[in-house]
């Protein structure tokens, strides 16, 4: 059976070969995606893993004391562990050689290049009389780009014996050794953004996947209903539509997974939660690659059997080109009553896991149902256009888009997802405060109310003149609580780091921080947000317009019998052109702008809550006019192809 499907697809000449690789082309690039989208989940994984070491679990006995704090330089935030030997077997914290010792700082790679040449009065005295002995290896960190140092205490330091009264911070705790340790919690925020991200990624790239099996599909049907008609079994047809799918898809698996090992290191300049990846983070592992370089060709061959239903139930109706039915209603009640269900259960469901598992299947179920109601809102459209057309080409194309919907609707599929996708993310607030330097700046940090006095005399008296010490219940941003007070100094923009050194070298608790400084993470988080939202639409206009190309080539093939006997019935190869053309724009211009609205309103519950800022507008309409004239040009590729059918006029042998 395989050498017979290789024997038609040889003696269907260029245009069968040319269609076999149009399906693997378009598997690959939907294989390269999945995985691209799978990757991402484990990325998280992976820093989340590393990171752990800093909240070690306590336990009776421990041979370290730990603690952690978050300090502030400019507009940067600097994770600081404060580690301290409590015997003389203290084990190597994750990314060190041996234990700091007492006096010694740890730097991450980034933190030494941002403190390259800054004074120690600015930054290093805040830790008291420190030298820097060395950089932390990636197994300490985060990410390449993460701020990290590690200062070695003594026992008896009080800032061994502070409490942290800040959610950014451990307070001492004795640990036994590094392992076990809780991730912080905003890795579970990114990774549920990761999820969602994946499945905006990878819907549109197994829908994709999918229509690859239906590439040159009148071509393929006639020449399997032909097989019927003369005795074939719809088993052995089925076999051999298998075989002639599945080798191509498996084919354009491997060659998208190559390409992902290929590209993965580019992938990892991506800035996620202020830094690259380590390359390593985004190999999900042998087994997960393989499992979806499998998953695609199985896509692609249940797409391809479900395809043949007509063929094994009605192969005379196949070879005499029967109409088919008209697409039955139900496709828009299905959309509708997702879509439904997703904007109640925004406003329903508590902030739980289980809720937000809940909302992204129902918001998955809605995006995969655009795939569903796209054929049917395609066929009415080229109804009524039917009615109005004015002219020869709007006719061709209107009759074509009434007639087959289903494959009107996979040249432009791509689009119409991702515009919805667009609509869906692309508005979500993502303003950014500036965290400069200003003229005059005020500093806070909590401390025990017992000794705020004795301390803020102690650090007013190392001040001097740079800064006004007072203390107080509220600085407006820290509010004291039971057992604690605020500690204030102001000072001058120019004196704002020195100060806040010496603040920190006095005060043994939280570090001093502005009020400002709560912005940085929520910065990190806006531009991460920013950062995967660019991404999404660019893989899925990127998909969008490869899928237009890949579609309006394989719609020229299907259909290359056709524009034969109208150019020689004496239909100008411009009308056939312009036909062609508005196949694609007709459909584009009204799904595309429907699927937009439709994602904004599915998700402006959630969006309003936030509220609205014109970043968000400016990402949609740059995306959304880069995607559609990517998507015009990549259908523009089909023409030379449309030329070429029409000046050969010789029978073929399929």
């Amino acid at each position: 059976m395989t050498a017979l499907a290789w024997r038609l697809t040889r003696l269907g000449g260029r245009s069968a070969l040319l269609s076999t690789g149009l399906t693997a082309l378009a598997v690959a690039v939907a294989t390269l995606l999945l995985q691209f989208a799978v990757a991402g989940n484990f990325a998280f994984d992976a820093r989340a893993d590393r990171t752990s070491w800093r909240a070690a679990p306590e336990a009776d006995g421990g041979d370290v004391l730990l603690a952690t704090a978050a300090d502030h330089y400019g507009g940067d935030s600097i994770t600081r562990v404060d580690l301290a030997a409590l015997d003389g077997d203290a084990p190597a914290p994750p990314g060190m050689d041996a234990f700091p010792a007492v006096g010694e700082v740890w730097l991450s790679p980034a933190a030494a290049d941002l403190l390259d040449g800054v004074p120690d009065s600015d930054f290093l005295a805040r830790y008291g009389d420190v030298e820097v002995a060395g950089e932390l290896g990636p197994e300490a960190l985060a990410h390449p780009n993460e701020l990290v140092a590690v200062v070695g205490r003594s026992a008896d330091d009080p800032v061994m014996a502070a409490e942290r009264f800040s959610a950014d911070g451990v307070s001492p705790r004795a640990v036994d050794g590094f392992g076990g340790g809780q991730p912080d919690s905003v890795y579970g925020f990114y990774l549920i953004l990761m999820v969602l991200a994946a499945i905006l990624m990878a819907v549109p790239a197994a829908v994709f996947g999918a229509a690859a099996a239906r590439l040159t599909v009148s071509r393929r049907d006639e020449r399997l209903a032909t097989l019927r008609l003369i005795g074939a079994t719809p088993g052995q047809v089925m076999r051999l539509t298998l075989i002639e799918t599945v080798l191509a898809a498996v084919a354009g698996s491997i060659a998208g997974s190559i390409l992902w090992m290929l590209v993965t290191p580019l992938v990892a300049l991506i800035p996620i939660d202020g830094g690259r990846w380590f390359t390593a983070d985004l190999w999900a592992g042998a087994p997960w690659i393989a499992v979806v370089a499998l998953a695609v060709p199985v896509l692609v061959a249940a797409s391809a059997l479900l395809g043949l239903r007509s063929v094994v139930i009605s192969p005379l109706g196949v070879v005499r080109r029967v109409k088919p039915k008209g697409l039955k209603a139900i496709r828009v009640l299905i959309f509708a009553g997702l879509a439904a269900m997703f904007m109640i259960a925004t406003q329903l469901v508590s902030g739980s896991m289980i809720a937000v598992a809940i909302l992204i299947v129902l918001f998955a179920a809605t995006l995969a149902a655009v795939n569903l109601i796209g054929p049917w809102l395609v066929q009415r459209l080229g109804r009524i256009l039917a009615r109005t057309a004015r002219g020869p080409a709007r006719l061709l194309a209107a009759r074509r888009l009434a007639e087959d919907p289903k494959a009107a609707w996979r040249t432009v599929s791509g689009v119409a997802i991702a515009g919805f996708v667009a609509g869906s993310v692309a508005l979500f607030p993502m303003l950014v405060t500036d965290t400069g330097a200003q003229a005059t700046e005020s500093v806070a940090a909590l401390v025990p109310a017992a000794d705020a006095e004795a301390l803020a005399a102690t650090l007013a008296a190392d001040l001097g003149d740079r800064g006004d010490v007072a203390v107080a219940d509220s600085s407006g941003y820290l509010t004291a609580g039971p057992g604690s007070a605020v500690i204030e100094a102001t000072t001058s923009g120019a004196d704002l780091e020195a100060v806040r050194s010496t603040m920190t070298a006095v005060l043994p608790g939280d570090p001093p921080q502005r009020e400002i400084d709560s912005s940085i993470m929520s910065n990190r988080l806006v531009n991460s947000v920013r950062t995967g939202v660019t991404v999404v639409l660019a893989v899925v206009f990127l998909t969008a317009a490869v899928s237009t190309a890949i579609n309006a080539i394989g719609s020229v093939l299907d259909r290359r019998r056709t524009y034969r006997l109208l150019h020689l019935a004496g239909t100008p190869q411009q009308v056939l052109d312009q036909a062609r053309r508005q196949e694609t724009l007709l459909p584009l211009a009204f799904l595309g702008g429907a699927s937009v609205l439709t994602g904004m309103l599915l998700t402006a519950p959630v969006i309003g809550a936030m509220g609205f800022d014109a970043s968000g507008a400016l990402i949609l309409g740059g995306t959304l006019a880069a995607g559609t004239a990517s998507v015009i040009a990549a259908g523009a590729l089909a023409r030379p192809l449309l030329r070429s059918v029409m000046r050969d006029v010789s029978p073929r042998p399929d």
